[in-house]
């Protein structure tokens, strides 16, 4: 792909990124970028309107201990006291899975200059832009090296590290290529000096000669109320020297002078200060893919994921972390505090670059993978055992095993790696590993015989790879460098081979061509969907107006279409195109477009995967302009493939009858798809056709009125007979004294009943559910919330059950009823809402409900087999995205669809 390829749109950032890999892209559809100082956060469908942030402070350094002031100067310390990062920049991020937030959003891990990393979330009650912290991983990491005495007490490994800190002058040197100086200075650009710190004085001595009092590493730690007392203190060339963590270091009389925190610090030596620091100092994060195993003390089925930061001195900490055991979006505390199970000492010089993927080896049990990238130019890859995983619970030797290590004749530092299992084979994985000096590679594993081998070995790129990602299933590899160019690749036989980005799209919005302002590329990402990837680039400021852009456009971000290339997927030929007659797009075109979107599609139907689909949609929407025709075509396959496979059980041009009654049998996701699709696409208010457009067929709308109708009617009586079903466990439950603490409990009983009263038409297994319930008599209470009467939280007069979507009381007030319970919504508390159907939830469903396969309403089906034990989850019932809380308009939120 050449520096400018054909976009879907563009936007500008107000600071520049640094390091590779500085985007984003979450499984809740936002982007984040990693913009020097801050963190922004952009919504891919409303690039226009508002953003989040995350605002980078100074953070305070670790008292790891103090040293003569004779030893600032050995060669461990040099990268130290020569550090000059004064001002906070963001180094490397990574999204969480979905549903770490307490809203069940993803959490954000940011990785600073300064080695710290920290946790944040989207603030959801706070009503303002800028992202909430909520953990400070590098702040417990300190603690735990503080308790073990950093390894130097048993002879851990961690003492084995001090040998290695002689290498970091090198790798500094190496690692430098990645970027130029963060404070570079450009022609007709003023001399900037370097910020100070609050909480720390200067020497205002400007005519002393002694390294020891440079303003970067000479800060004095002390109130402002004692600055004047501490400028006075005498400084003396051989005392020791308070050294408090990356670069920052102080004189000890002055300190212990104005402070006391810093009397208990220890006496160390050089080199143990630079291990201690070195093993502080986090370089890169990322968090693995979603995992779930039973609780061992509840037996519960609890699901996490890891945190692996990687830092100067080889190692990978990791940490787990619990979905939260409720979600809110009203003010309170969610508790889910990250937890360190271990250290594992995995390189010999700076970890670089990880990635995880998951593997199942072939077998019902599945494994993590991790993949450590080292500025010495090595990459290993790990593996180890969910079980084992879930099993650790303290700070201890983590159950990963070595299987297998690249090795090369190439030294370069590794920037960016990859990894990805193929569905085209179980048995393998694929590895794909960018350097700095430029070259790609792309290894496979296989993990029967724990062989690697190399498939390729280029010169991709003229500088630092800085971005690598594998796209539909390890069929498609792209990657991007500080060249300023991406690319994309596909396997050819046993090798890669480059191919260009051929993404003709007619909803490609108008903009300036940025190849002749932009410089450099910083890193890619793609849309859970994988129609789209962004693409982050700076710009060259001498390029810019300086008055008007220059200030304010720093660096871009393209959105670019790729759903209409090959990439290597097997194609589906029958896409009927022969007919479609358009001026934008080709036979190729189409046949990629519906190729890709069908595998797109069919990923979707796997209940583990959440329903973000924000770019396929917006592609469809645009053949619907465009080219409704080919639309209508590909839309037909896929509701045949969606229900039985067999095209004409469900055919547009199919009687009614034959494709209503595959409804009971199509599974909960599939329905929640072909809402999606029906609201979104099919039936959506799209602007006026464009000039290459057909005319729509009334006939088409109709039916995809009648089958999002009837799909909405099957699901509404699934919820009723799932509730019910609950109802009746939960009675059986309390006749045999067993405990029901963790199961949900129902509630809008008392309301479905009357539904079921009023609609004639239901199942007859929703009748005969309906019959138990009946019988259980004033047992109900117990079992869930059966209340007939209702009230108007405005007028308090009774409200009377006529609906299940609204609810009107005597003094003509309008209320809205919940779409899990059909109970009346809260008006004192916010309440959730569905983008896509506009839909009000104020009661969560569980986990269980999204899960099923089968109907509840299958005569097969048991109550007893129904699992109330898993948490209540903020979906919407009838589209299966997740929920939020409705926001102002001048506040970033999420678009799923």
């Amino acid at each position: 792909m050449s520096a400018m390829a054909p976009q879907y749109q563009a936007v500008t950032l107000i600071a520049s990124p640094s390091y590779p890999n500085a985007i984003a892209w979450s499984s809740d559809n936002l982007v984040a970028v990693a913009s020097g100082h801050i963190v922004t956060i952009l919504n891919p469908a409303a690039l226009d309107g508002p953003r989040g942030l995350v605002g980078l402070r100074c953070s305070d350094p670790f008292p790891i201990g103090v040293v003569n002031r004779e030893d600032l100067f050995e060669p461990c310390l040099v990268p130290t006291c020569l550090a000059r990062d004064a001002e906070p920049c963001t180094r490397s991020i990574s999204w969480s899975p979905q549903g770490f937030a307490p809203n069940s959003g993803c959490l954000l891990a940011v990785c600073t200059v300064d080695g710290h990393v920290k946790l944040y979330r989207s603030p959801i009650w706070e009503v303002c832009d800028e992202w909430v912290q909520v953990a400070d991983i590098s702040q417990l990491l300190f603690s735990y090296y503080k308790t073990i005495n950093f390894g130097e007490d048993n002879g851990s490994h961690l003492t084995s590290l001090k040998n290695t800190n002689t290498e970091e002058t090198e790798v500094l040197g190496s690692t430098c290529e990645l970027q130029d100086p963060l404070f570079r200075r450009g022609p007709g650009q003023r001399k900037r000096k370097p910020p100070r710190v609050d909480g720390y004085i200067y020497d205002g001595n400007k005519d002393d000669l002694d390294a020891s009092n440079d303003a970067d590493f000479s800060l004095k730690s002390c109130s402002k109320s004692k600055k004047k007392s501490s400028k006075k203190t005498a400084k003396h060339r051989h005392e020791p020297v308070s050294v408090n963590g990356q670069g920052s270091t102080e004189n000890a009389k002055a300190s212990l002078s104005s402070n006391g925190e810093n009397k208990s610090l220890p006496l160390i030596t050089a080199k143990q200060y630079a291990c201690r620091d070195a093993c502080l100092s986090s370089l890169v994060v990322a968090w693995s893919p979603l995992v779930s195993s039973n609780d061992k003390s509840s037996s519960l089925l609890r699901h996490w994921c890891i945190l692996a930061v990687g830092s100067k001195s080889g190692n990978v900490s990791f940490w787990k972390l619990y979905k939260p055991e409720y979600y809110t979006i009203d003010a309170g505390v969610v508790n889910s505090d990250p937890m360190l199970i271990g250290v594992l000492q995995a390189h010999k010089s700076w970890v670089s670059a990880i990635t995880w993927e998951v593997s199942s080896e072939g077998s019902s049990k599945s494994s993590l993978l991790l993949a450590t990238g080292c500025s010495d130019g090595s990459v290993k890859i790990w593996l180890a055992n969910i079980e084992g995983l879930n099993r650790c619970t303290i700070a201890e030797e983590v159950p990963f095993a070595l299987v297998a290590e690249v090795t090369t004749d190439l030294s370069a530092p590794v920037s960016s790696i990859s990894l990805a299992v193929p569905a085209r084979s179980q048995y393998e994985v694929n590895l794909a590993i960018g350097r700095v000096s430029g070259s790609l590679e792309t290894w496979i594993w296989n993990t029967c015989s724990c062989k690697i081998e190399n498939t390729n070995a280029c010169h991709a790129h003229d500088q630092v790879v800085t971005g690598l990602s594998w796209g539909m299933d390890g069929y498609c590899l792209y990657s991007c460098s500080q060249d300023n160019s991406a690319r994309c690749w596909i396997y050819h036989g046993n090798h890669i081979e480059e191919i260009p980005v051929h993404t003709n799209f007619p909803e490609s919005k108008e903009s300036t061509d940025l190849s002749e302002v932009s410089n450099r590329c910083f890193g890619l990402t793609l849309a859970p969907g994988g129609q789209m990837i962004a693409v982050v680039r700076g710009l060259d400021l001498n390029l810019l107006d300086q008055m008007y852009q220059a200030r304010t456009q720093k660096a871009v971000v393209e959105f670019i279409w790729i759903g209409g290339q090959f990439v290597g997927i097997p194609l589906d030929r029958r896409i009927d195109v022969c007919n479609t007659q358009s001026t934008i797009f080709s036979s190729s075109n189409f046949l990629w477009w519906g190729s890709n979107i069908l595998w797109s599609l069919k990923k979707y139907e796997n209940v583990e995967k959440g329903l973000a689909l924000w770019d396929v949609v917006a592609a469809l929407q645009g053949f619907k302009k465009y080219a409704p025709t080919f639309l209508e075509t590909l839309m037909d396959m896929w509701i045949s493939a969606l229900f039985s496979g067999d095209p004409q059980c469900v055919s547009i041009n199919a009687p009614s009858f034959s494709r209503h009654d595959m409804l009971p049998s199509v599974s909960l996701r599939k329905l929640h798809l072909l809402n999606i699709i029906c609201r979104k696409v099919m039936l959506s208010n799209h602007a006026q056709l464009g000039p290459d457009a057909e005319n729509g067929n009334d006939s088409t709308t109709e039916f995809w009125n009648t089958l999002l109708i009837r799909s909405e009617r099957e699901l509404r009586e699934r919820l009723v007979g799932f509730t019910f079903a609950a109802v009746l466990k939960r009675t059986a439950y309390s006749f045999n004294d067993t405990s029901t603490e963790n199961s949900w409990f129902p509630v809008g009983v008392a309301q479905m009943d009357s539904w079921v009263t009023m609609n004639d038409e239901v199942h007859d297994q929703l009748k005969y559910l309906r019959s138990r319930i009946k019988d259980i008599g004033n047992r109900i209470n117990s079992a869930c919330g059966y209340s007939v009467e209702e009230t108007c939280p405005y007028c308090s007069a009774p409200v009377h059950f006529e609906s299940a979507d609204v609810a009107i009381c005597r003094d003509k007030h309008t209320l809205t009823r919940c779409r899990a319970s059909m109970i009346l919504c809260s008006v004192l508390q916010p309440v959730w809402h569905c983008v896509c159907c506009g839909g009000m939830v104020d009661k969560l469903l569980p986990q269980s409900f999204f899960a099923m396969q089968a109907s509840p309403l299958d005569a097969n089906q048991d109550e007893g087999s129904l699992d109330l034990s898993g948490p209540a989850v903020p979906l919407c019932p009838f589209c299966g995205i997740l929920l939020q809380r409705s926001t102002p308009v001048f506040l970033l939120s999420t678009s799923p669809v």
